[in-house]
């Protein structure tokens, strides 16, 4: 029994140290790329011994393919908390809400979201994690339209291509900010209600 209680005790901090690591490989990947990112500086970065990473991650792939499912459950999870369910909820608002939230959580992983996309384009492995993360984040939002379809408050269309639109203008608004360091729709607030509208409504008189 000492010995169960004793697991159930350190447990905690065996996950507070896989969490530091995680965190800090996800900065030291996006600062530095994979191949310049050391498992030294990712050590020295979460405060650990790099022993530590190999014998909970054994290679530095591990770790990167570890980070990008860990960026991909938050992802998921974020999606789960701004997607409205509630079947009285107002659609244009929630899908107002949703970009809103949307971009500011790309916005926050913003560097490691470049990081993926440039070394997507060097290794296979990367790229194929970016697609799954992508695809993942989509059949999500597309499951959510789908849903909405089916209680009759929006029109029978491709729930794919619904899916599609909203992130290809939330993804691409975030990311053209990064890059270019330029807002072409300067205020997030009035853009997203604009947006949603055309969304909604589409651009007929």
């Amino acid at each position: 029994m000492g010995e169960s209680v004793s697991e159930g005790l350190i447990q905690p901090d065996k996950d507070k140290v896989k969490e530091r690591i995680l965190n800090a490989a996800m900065l030291i990947f996006a600062k530095n790329g994979y191949h310049r990112a050391t498992t030294i500086k990712i050590a020295k970065k979460a405060g650990v011994n790099e022993v530590t990473i190999f014998r909970k991650f054994k290679t530095k792939e591990n770790l990167l393919n570890a980070v990008i499912r860990k960026n991909l459950n938050e992802t998921l999870n974020t999606l789960d908390l701004i997607l409205c369910k509630e079947k009285n909820a107002d659609i244009e608002i929630c899908i107002k809400t949703l970009g809103i939230n949307l971009k500011q959580f790309f916005d926050d992983r913003m560097e490691f979201i470049l990081f993926m996309i440039t070394e997507g384009r060097k290794t296979p492995e990367t790229r194929i994690l970016f697609t799954q993360f992508q695809f993942k984040m989509l059949e999500h939002l597309k499951d959510y339209f789908q849903e909405q379809i089916n209680l009759g408050k929006i029109r029978r269309i491709n729930p794919d291509l619904l899916a599609f639109t909203l992130f290809s203008f939330i993804f691409n608004k975030s990311i053209s900010e990064e890059v270019f360091e330029h807002k072409f729709l300067p205020d997030d607030l009035n853009s997203f209600e604009e947006y949603t509208n055309i969304f909604m409504n589409g651009i007929l008189p």
